[in-house]
């Protein structure tokens, strides 16, 4: 038997966040899916699906007494086959409709089935539909209950099309992948992540105090704070540096901002820092270095400071949303790998979640999702959040108040992050757009026609017809109409009032400015009109770079800079050719780039060499919502491939061809080849890099564990490159020679992971949801063998088809076995598991 036909045959018991984890009653219907095949059409790539619909209920299902909705992965429909009385359709965006033509009609205790054919393809369970609830003749709602999405396990389901070449995630592919990491000795591991730029270490250790003495000056009582607060004691302030035991100075001497020096000797720990934040970094070098368990640092001298001064964290709480807490929670691991940006997605075409004083609309109508065709006070569903606008254990419901927005802003200013706010425009704008709607139409009610326009954002007459990236139709502002830059200052104001509450600095804010879609504003009579003013602006589709320039300009009292994606330095010619404009190159305004595929590999050292400061945002690399890998129970996205720790541990920030390794399908790239013709960064440029993010997109992320799940261990990686830079193994010419050191780097990285970083998250009271892999599981000579890609975690197994758990066997070297089922978990010191893997032997 081949390992492909041993992992399709595999038993995929769900993962603690498939899509199928929910399992509900309800009495009307019952609902079973299942993804029939991928396949490539003449109309492009396509997948069918089938729906089997079973009347649980009593009564019969009739014509006029069911709907069902639900949402999924978007995409477009091609055609319904199956039963005739049933009709599909998309309403927009994810949200689906499921109704019974006239005749319709399934006794109690009945089946049917639908096939629906649609475009692209689906290889996770986290792309079948969610969320699904039925309407009756009366407008009542109910989330179905019995709801069965059947598992991905034939080739046609795993495959997207005849040219992915990614491998599955088979148990022998995994235990191939994993063979040659070790675990390491604790003297060959990093000292803690990311690694600094210089340490000696010596024999012996510093023994921290009960209650240690510790000099500092008053302008560093924050940072004093957090070394109590990390060291989980009391400490007495001193006057003087000999009689401390651990001293923070100032100093500088030090060349570089947010750099720091720290000396441990036996007798006192000393810290120097630049600036404050410098101080704040060695302090968590500091705590990286203690022993937990015997309140015992190395003795060591280490010099450090970042490589670049942006090292971000994306987060996207509009799609779905995160609490208060579960962002603090985040902010403790930045601050503790020294990451000082906290990019913050607060609205998007699906939520708007910052309540803003001067409008409430825009959370009372846009801070909630919920069953309705006409979004008149609340938004449609999305992502599965259901039909209820009321249910607070829906990620759709929510928003931050201004108190709870000030509380983020304090938390993160304490360690040294700066929150920077993503206020979305001019497209996945839908959110603040109904609640303007919304707007409008209580002060026309009112008679009040003045204020009713003063912020409406659309053309009303606009017929322009087009379809953005998730798959909306209406998601666009008018950028011809005024109100429109109106309303844009009227929120910042409003959140700058909120920062200046916090007594937190605003330095800077992103505008989006992504995913216009071709089609936007070509039939808006309000826009025909405004280009006859502007006959400069010669293809329709720069009104986007218009809308960007204009906002600048409006905005530019504040001195704020301002970050977007890189379209807002794109401009189009003629022929619909994308150009690179400099207007913008005055060092106040930073594109965020994403795109390293499809031909623009270069992209962002095109945009450096233009003289912008840039941030490095790679899907290949730093798409941290796309999955850790192609098994279908993995939840994620995958339309830019897939991304795990390595991919982020790997980025070379400064020559991104050679981490730049595969495309999204995942067809190896040959760097001299693919990449010959592409502009390199130069030299005199490199100082535009100014920093890298890793992106946390919130399509399929339903709640803490799953938020913490996406991102640990991956932005470790992210730590590591944004403060080292470039690696020393970067530097070598030879590829093969290249990767045997990438991957020797890589054990180090990962063995770090597990035996430093991964018990202090593993606390009793405070656990992360720290991802935890399946095993890999291969027979060779009649014998299992085992192993887990974080070397050092324990496996536990069972040989009789049961799911292991900590009581079961532990994995120490390969055996026979005579049973047919081995099903094995990799697991951590304190009980946390992951997803099993199972394997089928060979009948003899």
């Amino acid at each position: 038997m081949n390992p492909t036909t041993q992992f399709l045959i595999s038993l995929f018991v769900c993962c603690a966040f498939s899509a199928c984890e929910v399992e509900l009653k309800n009495p009307e219907i019952s609902l079973s899916w299942e993804l029939i095949k991928n396949y490539d059409s003449p109309e492009g790539n396509q997948h069918e699906a089938r729906f089997t619909l079973t009347n649980s209920g009593t009564s019969d299902l009739t014509s006029d007494n069911w709907k069902l909705y639900w949402n999924q992965s978007p995409r477009d429909i091609v055609r319904v086959e199956g039963d005739p009385d049933i009709k599909i359709r998309r309403i927009n965006g994810d949200f689906y409709e499921m109704k019974p033509k006239p005749g319709f009609r399934l006794k109690p205790g009945a089946s049917t089935s639908v096939l629906m054919v649609a475009s692209y393809f689906m290889i996770k369970e986290s792309d079948a539909p969610v969320g699904i609830y039925i309407l009756n003749k009366k407008g009542d709602t109910k989330l179905l209950e019995e709801v069965h999405i059947a598992p991905f396990i034939n080739p046609e389901q795993l495959q997207r099309n005849k040219n992915d070449l990614e491998p599955l995630a088979t148990p022998e592919n995994i235990y191939d992948q994993s063979k040659n990491l070790k675990v390491l000795p604790d003297e060959k591991l990093y000292p803690f992540i990311p690694h600094p730029k210089s340490i000696t270490q010596e024999e012996g250790y510093f023994s921290l105090e009960l209650i240690p003495k510790v000099f500092y000056s008053d302008n560093l009582n924050n940072e004093e704070r957090y070394l109590m607060e990390g060291l989980g004691r009391k400490m007495a302030k001193v006057d003087k540096t000999e009689d401390a035991h651990i001293v923070l100075n100032l100093d500088e001497s030090i060349s570089k901002s947010e750099g720091y020096a720290l000396t441990v000797s036996r007798d006192q720990i000393e810290i120097r820092g630049k600036d404050k934040a410098g101080i704040f970094y060695g302090i968590t070098s500091l705590l990286g270095l203690m022993d937990l368990k015997k309140n015992q640092i190395p003795l060591c001298q280490i010099e450090d400071a970042p490589a670049y001064p942006y090292r971000g964290m994306h987060v996207d709480v509009a799609r779905n949303f995160q609490s208060k807490e579960t962002i603090q929670r985040l902010l403790d691991v930045m601050a503790s790998i020294k990451l000082n940006k906290l990019l913050f997605v607060l609205t998007e075409d699906e939520a708007w979640r910052l309540d803003i004083e001067e409008l409430p609309e825009l959370v009372q109508v846009a801070g909630r999702r919920g069953h309705t065709l006409e979004e008149n006070e609340y938004l449609q569903p999305a992502y599965g959040s259901g039909p209820d606008p009321e249910n607070a254990d829906s990620h759709g419901n929510g928003f931050y108040s201004r108190e709870d927005f000030k509380a983020i802003l304090k938390y993160a200013h304490k360690r040294h992050i700066e929150v920077i706010p993503v206020i979305n425009f001019p497209g996945h704008a839908r959110s603040a757009i109904r609640a303007m709607e919304k707007r409008y139409e209580t002060y026309m009610k009112k008679g009040d026609e003045t204020e009713a326009e003063r912020y409406r954002l659309i053309d009303p007459e606009d017929a322009s017809v087009y379809k953005s990236a998730q798959f909306y139709n209406d998601n666009i502002v008018c950028v011809c109409k005024e109100v429109v830059y109106d309303f844009y200052e009227t929120v910042l104001e409003d959140i700058q009032e909120m920062y200046a509450e916090a007594e937190v600095p605003l330095g800077m804010i992103h505008t989006g400015g992504d995913e216009v879609p071709k089609g936007a504003w070509t039939n808006s009579p309000i826009c025909k009109d405004y280009l006859k003013n502007y006959p400069e602006i010669k293809n329709i589709r720069n009104l986007q770079i218009h809308f960007f320039k204009k906002l600048t300009k409006r905005l530019e009292s504040t001195n704020l800079k301002i970050g977007g994606w890189e379209e807002i330095v794109m401009e189009f010619d003629e022929n619909n050719q994308s150009n690179i404009s400099d207007e913008f190159a005055n060092g106040k305004v930073y594109p965020y780039i994403w795109n390293n595929l499809w031909g623009a590999q270069d992209l962002g050292y095109r945009i450096a060499n233009k003289g912008y400061p840039v941030v490095l945002c790679n899907v290949t690399n730093l798409y941290f919502d796309l999955a850790y890998n192609k098994d279908p129970r993995e939840s994620g996205l995958y339309w830019g491939g897939f991304v795990s720790e390595w991919d982020a541990f790997s980025f070379v920030p400064e020559n991104l061809f050679i981490s730049t390794v595969r495309d999204n399908m995942g067809k190896p790239f040959d760097v001299e080849k693919d990449f010959a013709g592409m502009e390199r960064l130069q030299n005199k440029n490199k100082k535009n890099i100014h920093g890298i993010q890793a992106q946390l997109w919130g399509e399929t992320i339903k709640g803490r564990k799953m938020f913490e799940y996406y991102y640990i261990p991956k932005i470790y990686g992210l730590a590591q490159r944004a403060w080292q830079g470039m690696p020393e193994w970067s530097e070598i010419q030879d590829r093969g020679a290249r990767d045997r050191a990438l991957e020797k780097d890589y054990e180090r990285f990962i063995n770090t992971i597990v035996q430093k970083e991964f018990p202090r998250l593993d606390q009793p009271d405070k656990k992360y949801a720290f991802r935890i892999p399946a095993p890999g599981i291969k027979i060779e000579s009649g014998k299992i063998y085992m192993n887990s890609p974080y070397p050092g975690m324990s496996i536990r197994y069972t040989t009789d088809g049961s799911e292991p758990d900590n009581s079961s066997e532990k994995y120490v070297q390969p055996f026979e076995s005579g049973t047919q089922i081995i099903r094995a978990k990799v697991f951590s010191n304190t009980g946390q598991s992951g997803c099993d893997n199972h394997i089928i032997r060979e009948n003899e």
